[in-house]
């Protein structure tokens, strides 16, 4: 699924239907038990426990809503937005698509207007092709490990590091 979508054979939505097929049929516990497991960057809490107060935080993922969900809730982020699994007698059943390859400077605008901030008041940080959008509406942009080139054309910084403290200079 992932070559295929990274060939243009397929789009974003097919490409989650896929992955989330392979899915079908495990149970929502299980599922959140895996979710849970997922360590956490390096630096999140430190970083979170700095921002958290003084700026919104939101994560708009392309990944599943539940996963951010836990994030979110560990580290006391204002809003997730992600793609949420969908489930039929506790089991995945299917995926619903909130965020796709170019709804993420949307997203970010509607956050910041439920705000009343201008995104031009808005740091991002990005790793891929699908924040771009993103980057282009808001007024500071990081490209944090960047996973592609393209996102580098619109960063104004750009960190190597394995360690979300490394943002922390610029706040």
């Amino acid at each position: 699924n992932y070559k295929a979508f990274y060939s243009g054979e397929i789009d974003f939505a097919e490409w989650a239907r896929r992955d989330v097929e392979l899915w079908k049929g495990v149970s929502a516990e299980r599922i959140n038990e895996i979710l849970r497991r997922i360590p956490l960057m390096n630096g999140a809490e430190e970083t979170l426990a700095r921002l958290n107060g003084k700026y919104k935080t939101a994560i708009i993922s392309g990944g599943i809503q539940q996963l951010a969900d836990i994030v979110k809730d560990k580290l006391g982020i204002d809003y997730a937005i992600g793609n949420r699994l969908i489930f039929r007698d506790g089991r995945v059943s299917g995926i619903k698509n909130y965020v796709d390859l170019h709804s993420k400077g949307e997203i970010l605008r509607k956050i910041a207007e439920m705000n009343g901030i201008s995104t031009t008041n808005c740091a991002v940080i990005g790793d891929y092709l699908n924040d771009i959008p993103m980057f282009r509406v808001a007024g500071f942009r990081i490209a944090f490990n960047p996973k592609d080139e393209e996102i580098k054309r619109y960063a104004d910084e750009i960190i190597y590091e394995k360690d979300l403290r490394r943002i922390l200079r610029f706040f």
